[in-house]
């Protein structure tokens, strides 16, 4: 990755390693390698580029399905005038095996999964390895499974790294439960072995906390990831964004408007980075997926209820609201010492905007702020943010029947927000503390605002067991954990696999 400045040696390491070339069948078969392993892994300088390709291929693998995953199907979007089937499928839930290979397709993934799973293999046969490359492999593939477990259940398990067209490269499905055990067999060997506390763009001993926090919400298991996030937040190394700008810096990739400015601040822990010379044309998808110039989705009318009615941004509205809470300052006038106010919730300006004069057609504005050529996107994929980990928190607490501790985290946020704190308004901001199914449906509604076009709302729904109860039933399922369909070229170019009950 580049913080590492390995790029300009990236294209000789992955031709020598056999990395370069793909094709569409189930897994990735790599070509033979024009060096072999045993002249090339020899050295730590060797792991380093071999952690880095395993890096490149998962940049490839979440470059768009980060969100596929995570972001379309719940209920933050509606269809636009000019829907598209990528998109349209995920936002009315109506999945089959045929669609759009893009969110369907796990070859990607898997090219991710060889290539950790061969640096996990050549980084132990070096003398005196760094073993913080083998817990990058480890956290890699750890990370790489466990989005596989969550989007088709049980898949196929390739832990080694020998890969031929062979009866042994052709798996059927394993369970979901074996899938999940590896996942977090691998996470403790990234425990074990990662030595680097913080890095913005690889894995790290703060970044595994998060990833580790993550799967142990998702599987309601509060008293443990309470005490993972615990410990990220004693680090002391991650704090709020505490004003507008420093709060738009964090995912703002536009430099038209803001020159010289975003992706960067206090609340990020890891990011997939993109860069434009590094890594060529539409080196990220963001850009396509949230603000092109005919957008195949809108922002929910929905979602806008909910912020406006939290966050008024009509002056009388807000004044009902909250009689005693001034509006956010936005400047002073140097000569009159005048005033200007900004009603409701900055982050409702920042994250949506208005495509047309109708004012009712929204597209995310997270990102950028101007139209430019998808050709020259480079927009980072956050993986873990603070915001993101202090809400798990406040969640886990919830469940673990400490409701104030939980409000005392969201008025964290709020505070530096500069947002009213909690039950200090009317109506729908009020929440009865002492009712744990309440407070964990405020929780979720701060944290569908808050982290908006992040990849985290479909996520939040399935773990939480609500995906059914606001959306309806999904492909006549009704059980918490919601499955996607195996894409059916997979299942023909693997006749050991069977496709997930709802969709056969």
């Amino acid at each position: 990755m580049k913080q590492r400045n390995y790029v300009p040696y990236l294209f000789s390491v992955l031709l020598a390693i056999g990395t370069l070339s793909s094709c569409d069948d189930i897994l990735e078969v790599e070509p033979e390698s024009q060096l072999s392993d045993e002249a090339y892994w020899q050295t730590n300088e060797d792991a380093a580029l071999g952690v880095a390709a395993a890096y490149d291929a998962m940049q490839s693998a979440y470059r768009t399905k980060k969100f596929y995953w995570g972001e379309f199907r719940a209920d933050n979007y509606i269809d636009s005038d000019a829907p598209q089937p990528n998109t349209q499928d995920l936002i009315n839930n109506n999945l089959n095996p045929e669609s759009s290979a893009d969110f369907l397709q796990w070859d990607a993934l898997y090219t991710m999964i060889y290539r950790a799973n061969l640096a996990i293999e050549k980084i132990q046969e070096i003398p005196y390895y760094e073993t913080q490359y083998l817990g990058e492999a480890y956290a890699m593939r750890a990370y790489a499974y466990f989005d596989a477990y969550r989007v088709w259940g049980g898949v196929p398990l390739f832990t080694e790294a020998a890969l031929s067209f062979s009866e042994e490269s052709i798996k059927p499905r394993a369970t979901a439960q074996e899938v999940l055990d590896l996942v977090l067999s691998d996470i403790a060997s990234a425990e074990e072995n990662l030595t680097v506390i913080s890095a913005r763009h690889t894995f790290s001993k703060t970044s595994l906390l998060a990833f580790k926090a993550q799967v142990l919400m998702y599987l309601n298991r509060y008293q443990e990831a309470n005490e993972v996030l615990t410990s990220l937040i004693d680090s002391n190394l991650f704090s709020l964004a505490t004003s507008r700008t420093e709060w738009r810096n964090l995912f703002l990739n536009d430099e038209i408007n803001y020159p010289g400015e975003g992706e960067e601040g206090p609340e990020l822990i890891m990011s997939i980075r993109y860069d434009f010379e590094e890594d060529g044309n539409r080196a990220s998808g963001i850009y396509t997926l949230f603000y092109p110039g005919v957008p195949s989705y809108w922002v929910s009318p929905e979602l806008v209820d909910v912020w406006e009615n939290k966050f008024p941004i009509d002056s009388t509205e807000w004044v009902a609201k909250y009689p005693n809470i001034p509006p956010h300052v936005v400047q002073v006038n140097e000569d009159s010492e005048e005033e200007t106010y900004l009603y409701g919730d900055y982050r409702y300006y920042e994250s949506i905007d208005e495509l047309g004069d109708t004012g009712e057609d929204l597209r995310v504005s997270k990102y950028h702020k101007t139209n430019i050529s998808p050709s020259i996107d480079d927009t980072d994929i956050i993986l873990f943010r603070y915001a993101d980990m202090l809400l798990l928190k406040a969640e886990a607490l919830n469940q673990l029947g400490r409701p104030n501790e939980a409000i005392d985290i969201i008025n964290q946020i709020r505070e530096a927000r500069e947002l009213p704190l909690v039950n200090e308004g009317t109506v729908p901001d009020v929440v009865n503390v002492s009712d744990k199914d309440e407070l964990e449906d405020f929780i979720l509604s701060e944290r569908r605002i808050e982290l908006l076009a992040e990849g985290n709302r479909w996520w939040d729904l399935v773990r939480t067991g609500k995906a059914v109860e606001i959306l309806g039933p999904i492909n006549g399922q009704t059980e918490q954990t919601i499955s996607w369909p195996i894409w059916f070229r997979h299942l023909i170019d693997n006749p050991k696999l069977e496709q997930n009950d709802a969709y056969n």
